[in-house]
């Protein structure tokens, strides 16, 4: 052997070895949801509620600028999509529209002494995607710290609001407890409970309760937040326990009247725990706030402790617990009591550290599939592509005698190295995948074969047997790349526009073509250039 396939074959070596690194042994490999068992969540982020709670932070801090800037009297109130300010006299709206030159995403008029504030097309739609992203972005934070391997999350969509979530392995015990989870925006807020709340905090039994106690009409600035009851706290009163999942009401323990303002809001969460109190053995939630949400609290603690009132822990506008604070709490480290369970105070706990979605998801599809489904699939596939394979080797051996066993090993390294590059970047297996991979097996002897018939040719004009094997392979060279190019180009497009299993059969057709490349053109190249050395002077070739 000479020195130069010497240097080939230890390359074609070292490049089968390090391909068959990231798939041996074969649990490596990624397997799919259709393969492995699990669910498939298609969810839509409803961005309207994202404009909505941008236009409750921005009534929020235009009160608070109002108020600095000598304008007492100022209150805000929300009809829709349009933020309403009222309390700023004529004769001084030159002033308050220096406060307005903060609030760029909005536009602004005076009608009277009343201030009328709109979003922007613009900015409604910045909002709307900020909203898309970080809700795939907490998805994969909660999916992660729930603990499910291997998931994907993958943003679709025209407007890109739409996220499909597979979770390959997970059961039907996990499943509702994973859509709460996805759903529900995990926001967190610590409100006032209103002076005009007469109940201490306790609330109301029911809505229209607190509605006739207010004559239809609640006092400005406030609102009405329902307390659910706990599921440990549902099950002693002898109640169903209905999750937000099954797209059921939960049981209401009270509605509590609370101030629409927020003075501490979740974003400020550096950290969160579930802890059990080791006095009355139930489980709490405790969270440490960064500077900015300590300096809040501090504040806010201090107005309840004076005013003597309670506090209002909101998540999801949902009041989860009500505070007594006899004095200023410094430091930002802040503990949630209740009747939890365990698991609800892991999830409120994984909430709170995930972060806060801007809009709540609202599920378009759910699908389930078993283990045993998935095992059978694996093994129809498995057997599908073994068929392939040997009906592909029988033929090129029949046929092209001893060159159809080059076509034969040259496929063998391409089956290596298709599954080293899938297995280098983590790709997953699916069941289209799979027909992909038997599809490619097919294919990949679609060059060599172009180059046998070529090399027949320049036989059959008269060429000698390395004259053949040389202008075989140099008059096909550029068809096959082109042909490979093409398809490779349809398998892009195909993972670019395609969802779930259509890109799991793009991934493998990917791969499969550029496998199919290197070992047509370099590994078959090797074989016939290795024969030649050690048959020189060969006067025909089996083909």
């Amino acid at each position: 052997m000479t020195k130069r396939s010497l240097w080939r074959l230890i390359f074609t070596t070292l490049i089968c070895g390090a391909c068959a690194y990231f798939f041996v042994p074969l649990s490596k490999v990624r397997l799919g949801l259709d393969l492995k068992g699990g669910v498939h969540f298609e969810l839509e982020v409803q961005g309207q509620e994202a404009l909505e709670a941008d236009l409750r932070d921005t009534r929020d801090r235009l009160l608070d600028r109002l108020h600095e800037k000598g304008f007492p009297e100022a209150v805000a109130r929300l009809e829709g999509l349009t933020l309403k300010a009222s309390g700023v006299p004529a004769e001084r709206q030159a002033e308050a529209q220096k406060v307005l030159g903060t609030f760029s995403g909005y536009d602004t008029v005076f009608s009277g002494d009343t201030l009328v504030m709109t979003q922007k097309s613009g900015y409604q739609k910045s909002l709307k995607d900020d909203a898309n992203k970080r809700a795939q972005q907490i998805i994969e934070n909660r999916i992660n710290q729930f603990g499910v391997a291997e998931p994907e999350i993958t943003p679709t969509g025209a407007e890109g609001n739409r996220i499909v979530v597979e979770l390959p392995g997970v059961g039907d015990a996990e499943r509702e407890r994973i859509k709460g989870l996805l759903t529900t925006p995990g926001r967190l807020e610590q409100r006032l409970v209103a002076k005009q709340d007469t109940t201490n905090g306790i609330g109301w039994r029911t809505r229209e309760e607190a509605m006739a106690h207010f004559a239809g009409q609640l006092p400005p600035g406030t609102e009405l937040l329902p307390q659910p009851l706990s599921e440990r706290e549902a099950r002693r009163e002898g109640k169903a326990f209905q999750t937000p999942a099954a797209g059921q009401s939960e049981p209401i323990r009270s509605w509590v009247l609370v101030e629409e303002k927020v003075y501490v809001d979740g974003a400020d969460i550096t950290k969160a725990d579930p802890t059990v109190n080791p006095q009355t053995d139930q489980y709490e939630i405790s969270y440490v706030l960064n500077k900015k949400g300590a300096d809040d609290f501090y504040n806010l603690s201090g107005i309840a402790s004076e005013e003597n009132r309670r506090i209002a822990v909101v998540l999801d506008r949902k009041v989860v617990s009500v505070l007594w604070c006899k004095e200023k709490i410094p430091g930002g480290a802040v503990r949630i009591t209740g009747q939890f369970s365990k698991e609800e105070a892991d999830d409120f706990a994984l909430k709170l550290k995930s972060g806060a979605m801007r809009a709540s998801m609202k599920f378009l599809e759910e699908r389930a599939m078993g283990p045993s489904l998935g095992a059978d699939s694996i093994a129809s596939g498995i057997r599908g592509a073994l068929i392939g394979f040997l009906t592909v080797i029988g033929f090129m051996v029949f046929y092209y005698r001893w060159s159809g066993v080059n076509a034969v090993v040259a496929l063998t390294v391409n089956i290596i190295v298709m599954l080293g590059l899938m297995g280098s970047f983590h790709a997953v297996i699916t069941l289209p995948g799979i027909a992909g991979f038997a599809l490619t097996v097919g294919m990949a002897v679609d060059a060599n074969i172009l180059i046998f018939e070529r090399i027949r040719e320049e036989l059959a004009n008269g060429k000698s047997v390395s004259g053949a094997i040389q202008t075989g392979f140099d008059r096909v060279f550029w068809t096959i790349v082109d042909s490979h190019v093409t398809q490779l180009v349809s398998a892009i497009l195909l993972f670019i526009f395609g969802t779930g299993p259509v890109k799991g059969f793009a991934v493998t057709l990917t791969v499969g073509v550029t496998a199919s490349l290197f070992t047509s053109i370099y590994i078959s190249r090797f074989i016939y250039d290795w024969i030649l050395e050690r048959h020189p002077g060969a006067k025909s070739l089996s083909i």
